[in-house]
């Protein structure tokens, strides 16, 4: 494993831009040798919180939106930056699953599937921290 490990991507709020993610996360698996289904459950966290900074940012078209994998001893730890309008992390309601409604899922998959998840807004930048214990089989989610 490589404990050196650490990327960081700027990028636009266009959704063509979910390849430079998905790219992140292919280089993730392959350097830091993940089993494929602790590298599922990083790709879905990702595209989800990408894909709602793309959604929601007013992030510029050329590089408002930074996304960076970091391993912290067992755990990876992954930002997502934007300069969206923000929202209340803690009152976000969960779906709900009876009528299966056609969106709202994002955060809630990525609370089902990273071990902490952490939002909070730092001046116009919004910060999604989300962290997952890579070390093989003790991974709370």
């Amino acid at each position: 494993m490589n404990s050196e490990f650490h990327i960081t991507e700027r990028f636009g709020s266009d959704l063509k831009n979910l390849s430079i993610s998905a790219a992140m996360v292919k280089r993730c698996k392959k350097e830091l040798s993940l089993p494929e289904e602790i590298a599922q459950k990083i790709d879905l966290a990702i595209s989800e919180a990408v894909s709602n900074a793309i959604r929601h940012a007013e992030a510029s078209k050329e590089d408002g939106i930074v996304l960076s994998l970091k391993l912290k001893g067992q755990n990876l730890i992954i930002r997502v930056e934007d300069n969206g309008p923000g929202f209340d992390f803690d009152n976000v309601t969960e779906p709900d699953l009876e009528n299966h409604p056609s969106g709202g899922y994002g955060i809630f998959l990525i609370k089902q599937v990273m071990d902490k998840v952490e939002y909070k807004r730092v001046g116009i930048i919004n910060k999604l921290t989300m962290t997952k214990n890579i070390a093989f089989g003790e991974s709370e989610n």
